[in-house]
């Protein structure tokens, strides 16, 4: 049976006659093994309709006949009439334990075995075996199910922890394409509203299955929020985003409030916030433009010690850091029970398997920084969530080096054959072969990394291969054996060497007389961007382009360039007017705010040009870990600069 991602992927081929592997994927917020999975699913549906299967036409790109639309679509039609009738969903166990948790979650009463009996057609002792089942689930969770004599069943348990297992089976409940929440059109048009709403103002783009799972969630939480029970969490033991961030969910649950007839409290508000943020996200504009400082810090050192132990150079991957970085923001609001549910453990021992160094290299990094950074990175399908992303940037990189090969071919046959040879070779290779003669071989073959001929060379260094004229398959093995080695060795690098060059300044070198003012007087937050930006102009480090780039930086994603109490790090796009890295520093005689209401005012404004995502790492990771200290923070204060600048330099 069709699951609702595949009918939709068939939906987009009936659409669009042709979906790619790596687009699909990234829509509906799953890996791309999922994606063919479903694919394969599609076509068994189609075999088991006597259509023909699904057009391969790449490795990423799939077809389906314009002639079989009418007749998909009829069947289609026809599985939606038949998905209204009952279903014996009682026959599957897991939707049995899916039910059974169902209402006991939502009855105001206790729930007899009699009743259960009834509704789902089975015997009490199949009851009694699925309740012992979903006991053991529910104790994972430190939920208790309870039987008070003569009157029935009920659970026991914080109100958060019976909403995530509650949430687990939501998802487990989309291969029944049963929704066990929005009870009418209406609700899902206003939850569907509210999520979008969010969305923008909080620039971020929810993955397409996050999105649908969110719907169920926001109408648990209304619906539990309508029976009177509410979650009575800590925000401060939530990981809560920044107050600017929950004030814009806060007032967005006006809408909600309206709408259910019901009274959204803070601790609500951040309950709803952590859903939220627990969502595969596919864009965040605030993390994209570097205002989470601390998340910045954590990516790019584990992109360079993940580079380092496998001798593999990923810090120039920009997509890389995105990605790691919309993940781990995820991850660290995540449950390990949560997380553990994502990945088969099936498809946990194969991925593994497969990439077993690389799984080791990352294990040991995570758990490094997270011993550092106070994080709990330590959970094994979190590892195999990093290494899947690694193991796609080391491809990535493979696939840039492959096209770039400098490949020569010499064909004794003639022009016609040379260029036959070639069109074979370019429907097998990324590399672009370029056709030369004997007699010039020997003043090209030094720029080449690989030669292909048709006959026997001698004394050459270059890695060489002979084929036939006509490429056999024995050929393309052989080529395709010494294009890896030769990939290999290009894509592996010295520790000794690669770093060299790359000049990693220190805090000391950024932070000089030249570039940092005390007790500066100025009005508003505009003003002290500008000031702290001028320094740099000043020095040449940045144009005013880059200054003005800043303050419309506040403007655009309000004001989470303040990372601590006092504290503001202005910064911009790279692209915006940056001709060398550089930073300054200005204290302020007086605060002022902006708009960040647990930090506010700011009274020390720093103001940081980089030219890449890492370069400028160890001197921000020096000043973030000074910042952290009362002491050096009331020194910024109350000293001059020339004092300043003596404390810097002794560190």
């Amino acid at each position: 049976m069709l699951n609702e991602r595949s009918k939709l992927i068939l939906n987009l081929l009936l659409e669009k006659r042709k979906v790619n592997l790596e687009e699909t994927a990234k829509l509906l917020g799953v890996t791309e093994r999922t994606i063919r999975n479903d694919l394969a699913k599609i076509d068994g549906f189609l075999t088991e309709n006597n259509l023909t299967n699904l057009k391969k036409e790449t490795m990423i790109n799939y077809s389906i006949e314009n002639e079989q639309s009418t007749t998909i679509h009829r069947v289609l039609n026809k599985i939606h009439a038949d998905s209204e009738k009952q279903i014996d969903y009682w026959e599957e166990p897991i939707y049995r334990l899916g039910f059974l948790y169902n209402k006991l979650f939502w009855s105001e009463q206790r729930i007899t075995i009699e009743s259960l009996e009834k509704e789902l057609f089975v015997s009490r002792s199949t009851i009694n075996n699925d309740l012992k089942k979903l006991k053991n689930m529910a104790k994972e969770m430190s939920i208790d199910i309870l039987f008070e004599k003569n009157k029935g069943l009920y659970l026991l348990g914080k109100e958060e922890k019976l909403r995530i297992l509650y949430f687990h089976f939501i998802d487990l409940f989309e291969q029944y394409n049963y929704n066990l929440e929005i009870s009418n059109d209406d609700e899902a048009a206003i939850l569907t509203y509210w999520i979008r709403k969010v969305e923008e103002e909080l620039m971020i783009e929810i993955s397409y299955s996050s999105f649908q799972r969110l719907i169920p969630i926001m109408r648990t939480i209304t619906g539990r929020i309508q029976q009177g029970k509410k979650v009575t969490i800590n925000s401060k033991n939530l990981n809560p985003k920044s107050s600017y961030e929950m004030d814009i969910i806060d007032n967005n649950c006006v809408i909600l409030e309206k709408y259910f007839n019901i009274i959204i409290p803070p601790s609500e508000v951040v309950f709803i916030s952590k859903q939220i943020y627990r969502s595969n996200l596919i864009k965040n504009e605030v993390v994209y433009q570097g205002y989470q400082v601390n998340l910045d810090i954590i990516v790019n050192s584990c992109i360079k010690e993940i580079s380092k132990l496998l001798k593999i150079d990923l810090t120039l991957d920009k997509e890389l850091f995105k990605h790691l970085a919309l993940h781990f923001q995820t991850t660290i609001t995540k449950d390990d029970y949560e997380i553990a549910h994502l990945i088969t453990k099936e498809t946990f021992k194969d991925i593994k398997a497969v990439h077993e160094h690389i799984y080791t290299v990352v294990k040991r990094v995570m758990q490094d920084i997270g011993r550092r950074e106070h994080i709990p990175f330590n959970n094994e399908m979190e590892w195999l969530f990093i290494t899947l992303h690694i193991v796609s940037s080391i491809e990535k990189i493979k696939d840039r080096i492959a096209e770039e090969l400098n490949v020569i071919l010499i064909c004794h046959m003639g022009i016609g054959t040379s260029q036959f040879l070639k069109y074979q070779l370019n429907h097998y290779f990324k590399f672009k072969p370029r056709i030369v003669t004997k007699k010039i071989l020997s003043e090209e073959a030094n720029k080449a990394d690989m030669i292909i001929s048709t006959i026997h060379l001698q004394d050459f260094n270059i890695p060489y291969i002979q084929v036939t004229p006509y490429v056999t398959e024995v050929d393309i093995k052989n080529i395709q054996r010494l294009e890896k080695q030769i990939i290999e060795e290009k894509i592996t690098f010295q520790e000794e060497g690669v770093w060299k060059g790359r000049s990693e300044p220190m805090l000391k070198d950024l932070l000089t007389e030249e570039t940092i003012e005390t007790k500066v007087s100025v009005n508003d937050w505009e003003e002290a961007i500008i000031y702290s930006g001028k320094i740099l102009e000043k020095t040449g480090v940045i144009t005013n382009e880059y200054t003005q780039a800043m303050v419309e930086a506040v403007k655009n994603f309000g004001p989470y360039i303040v990372i601590a109490p006092r504290i503001a790090l202005a910064h911009a796009s790279s692209k915006d007017g940056v001709h060398q890295i550089g930073m300054s520093l200005i204290t302020l005689d007086e605060g002022v705010e902006f708009g960040n209401k647990d930090n506010d005012p700011v009274r020390i404004v720093i103001c940081l040009a980089a030219i890449d995502h890492h370069t400028h790492l160890k001197a921000l990771s020096e000043l973030v870990e000074e910042l952290n200290n009362e002491e050096f923070v009331n020194m910024l204060l109350h000293s001059d600069k020339e004092e300043i600048v003596k404390v810097i330099n002794q560190k």
